[in-house]
C-alpha cells in the first residue's frame, strides 16, 4: 500500500547495531515506510534494573541519530539511574542536574520506561517518590516532552489470560510485582502534582478497555496525549467497542498521535528485515486506513478507516505540534560526552568503542 507521510514519535535504537550502521538502515525504512520526521526515544536501562542493562552511549547516540536525520527529527534523553538510593536527596538532585544538561545541549524530551513492572519491583522507586519531585517540576514550567511507559497489558497479570507473545517475551507478572492499578494510580498522583505536565503514554498506556482511565487522562488533564504504538491487544480490543473509541479519538483528536515502535533492524536477510521493521506499521496504516480485512501475525481484523483530515492529525500535526521548535545540538557536547566515555565500564555491547570512534570522526 503506498504511504502517507507520518511524524513517528516512537523510534529505537538497538543497542548491538554500530551507529553508521543504523543510520544507514533507518534510512532505507524510513523511505518505505513514510516517515519524514519523529522522535528517537533512549532508552539506557532496558527491562531490568541490573548494572549490566545500562547502556551509558545510549543518550549519546540518540542525540547523534538526530543529527544525522535533520529536519523534524527530535531527540528524548532519558534519566541514568544510580545502583543505590539509599541518598534520595542526592538522587534527586541528579536527575534534576541531568535534565538541565539534556536541555541545554541540544534534547527535545524525555523518554520514561520507570513505569515498566520489572523496573518498579527492583527499584522500588514508585513514579510518584519524591526522588523525582524536582525533575517533574522542572519538565511541568518549561513546558517540555515526556513519554512514558506505563504497565503493560492487564493479561500480563493473568497468566490463564496472557498471550502466547506476552508469556514468551516475559511479561507475565506475580504477586511480588506492583499492579496495574497500582502504576495507574501512581501516575495520576503525579498528574495531580504536576497538572500541567507535557505527558504521553506509549501504547495507549494499556487504557484499551479502561474507558475510565482514558478518560480521565485526556479530560481532566490538558497537557496530556496518546502515543498509538501498538502494544499488546490494544487495537483488537478497540474493535470489541468501536463505536465508543471512534467517538473518543473524534473529541480528542488534537491529542492522539503516531508511533509504531521503530527500529532500524539487521537487514542481512531481506525477507526477514522487511517483515520485521514493516511489521507494525503496516498494522497502524492497515488499522486506520482502510475497511478491509488484514492479518496481524495470526489475527484477522478489519480496517476502520478513518477519514484522511483526522489521519493527518493523528499521522503528522499532533506529533510535531507537541515537541515544538527542535533544540540546537551542542558539537562541543558529544565530542567531549564521546571522549568520556571511551572510559566507561558500562560499554556493554562490543560496537561501543567502534561507535565512539565513529562519533568523534576517528
Amino acid at each position: 500500500m503506498d504511504m502517507e507521510k507520518v511524524f513517528e514519535g516512537h523510534i529505537h535504537h538497538l543497542r548491538d547495531i554500530p551507529l553508521p550502521k543504523a543510520i544507514e538502515i533507518y534510512k532505507k525504512e524510513f523511505a518505505e515506510a513514510g516517515v519524514a520526521g519523529g522522535c528517537f526515544l533512549s532508552i539506557p536501562h532496558h527491562e531490568s534494573a541490573k548494572a549490566t542493562d545500562f547502556d551509558s552511549l545510549q543518550n549519546l547516540k540518540i542525540l547523534c541519530l538526530k543529527r544525522a536525520f535533520g529536519k523534524n527529527f527530535y531527540a528524548f534523553a532519558a534519566l541514568e539511574h544510580p545502583q543505590d538510593y539509599s541518598d534520595k536527596q542526592a538522587v534527586k538532585k541528579n536527575f534534576l542536574r541531568q535534565v538541565e544538561k539534556y536541555f541545554s545541549v541540544g534534547f527535545d524530551g524525555i523518554k520514561m520506561l520507570e513505569g515498566y513492572p520489572s523496573l518498579l519491583k527492583e527499584r522500588k522507586i514508585p513514579l510518584d517518590d519524591e526522588i523525582y519531585d524536582d525533575f517533574y517540576a522542572f519538565m511541568e514550567k518549561n513546558g517540555y516532552p515526556i513519554t512514558i511507559h506505563i504497565a503493560n497489558p492487564r493479561e500480563s497479570w493473568d497468566i490463564t489470560k496472557a498471550s502466547k507473545e506476552l508469556i514468551q517475551a516475559g511479561r507475565v507478572y506475580d504477586e511480588t510485582y506492583p499492579t496495574k492499578d497500582e502504576i495507574t494510580a501512581q501516575l495520576f498522583r503525579v498528574l495531580e502534582k504536576y497538572p500541567k505536565l507535557k505527558i504521553a503514554v506509549a501504547h495507549f498506556g494499556f487504557f484499551i478497555g479502561e474507558k475510565e482511565n482514558a478518560e480521565r487522562f485526556l479530560g481532566e488533564f490538558e497537557n496530556t496525549t496518546f502515543d498509538i504504538t501498538p502494544g499488546g491487544e490494544q487495537y483488537f480490543k478497540m474493535l470489541e467497542d468501536w463505536p465508543y473509541w471512534k467517538d473518543f479519538i473524534k473529541r480528542y483528536q488534537d491529542r492522539i498521535f503516531y508511533g509504531t515502535d521503530f527500529y532500524a533492524f539487521q537487514d542481512d536477510n531481506e525477507e526477514g528485515w522487511r517483515t520485521a521493521f514493516m511489521r507494525r506499521p503496516r498494522l497502524v496504516r492497515q488499522f486506520f486506513e482502510t475497511d478491509t480485512e488484514h492479518k496481524y501475525i495470526d489475527k484477522p481484523f478489519r480496517g476502520v478507516k478513518l477519514d484522511e483530515k483526522l489521519r493527518t492529525k493523528i499521522y503528522w500535526d499532533n506529533g510535531l505540534r507537541r515537541v515544538g521548535e527542535s533544540k540546537p545540538i551542542d558539537e562541543e557536547y558529544i565530542k567531549s560526552e564521546a571522549k568520556r566515555l571511551l572510559t566507561s565500564p558500562y560499554k556493554v555491547y562490543s560496537c561501543s568503542d567502534e561507535d565512539l570512534r565513529y562519533i568523534l570522526g576517528e
